[in-house]
């Protein structure tokens, strides 16, 4: 079943999967892990989204759902509220490509620095590769250098 749903300022397709509907079932696959795992911190149903053979460029001595765990909970333990927005989401045959607003507080103290108790919004884009209807791969871009301005980590580049 497909409809259409606005999320943020961007129009997405709902679907519900069906036998053989491989699109449907990455696009559910990619909103559990962000719905369920990232924002709701239910770690365990990493498992039943992430293929054994998951590897993470992040976590280069780690396989399977751990791999990617073990970031998820580094930032959650920096950014315990971080909330995830899908923006834009776009299923190809074997990946899913999407657009994130990211917000969160950083109460857990960021890279190592003491919490600064501030509100950091940002932005991320993520390709998850499939296999077997589960993550196999993934690539992410995040504007961290926002993040660090935000938070007081670093100082604003881009005023004099």
């Amino acid at each position: 079943m497909t409809g259409v749903k606005a999320v943020g300022t961007m129009t997405t397709t709902e679907t519900r999967p069906g036998p053989g509907d491989e699109r449907a079932t990455m696009e559910a696959v990619t909103r559990r892990l962000y719905s369920e795992v990232w924002n709701e911190g239910r770690y365990e149903v990493a498992a039943e989204l992430m293929h054994p053979d998951f590897t993470y460029a992040a976590r280069p001595d780690l396989r399977g759902p751990a791999a990617k765990l073990a970031a998820i909970r580094m930032h959650r333990a920096t950014f315990p509220d971080v909330r995830f927005t899908v923006e834009e989401l776009i299923v190809a045959p074997d990946r899913v490509a999407m657009r994130t607003a990211v917000t969160g507080t950083d109460t857990g103290g960021l890279a190592g620095r003491s919490p600064s108790g501030r509100v950091g919004t940002t932005w991320s884009v993520e390709f998850l590769g499939f296999r077997d209807g589960l993550i196999v791969s993934d690539w992410v871009g995040v504007d961290w250098v926002g993040v660090l301005v935000q938070t007081g980590a670093v100082a604003d580049p881009w005023t004099r």
